[in-house]
């Protein structure tokens, strides 16, 4: 995968990617040489559920750890992290 990004052979169009749903981040859908059943990680878990409890867990402990940095970043920066949890 990086190499396909390095190579720019990722999309290059917003249908080429999906907006994961608890990070924010953009995900292609394909890369060549990755099988597209590797590129959900929520596929590679059997439980939807712990998957989804486990990933809010990460993200609530990014925004946590960074809140001691938060002073030091600029708008792109603090924009740059996992969107807050909806309550």
């Amino acid at each position: 995968m990086i190499n396909a990004a390095l190579n720019g052979e990722l999309g290059s169009t917003p249908e080429d990617f999906r907006i994961h749903s608890v990070f924010g981040l953009a995900q292609p859908r394909t890369c060549p040489g990755v099988p597209d059943e590797l590129l959900s990680q929520r596929k590679a878990w059997d439980n939807d559920e712990e998957y989804y409890k486990t990933a809010h867990k990460l993200a609530d402990s990014f925004r946590n750890n960074f809140k001691k940095f938060e002073e030091y970043a600029n708008d792109e920066i603090l924009a740059g992290g996992p969107p807050a949890a909806e309550k």
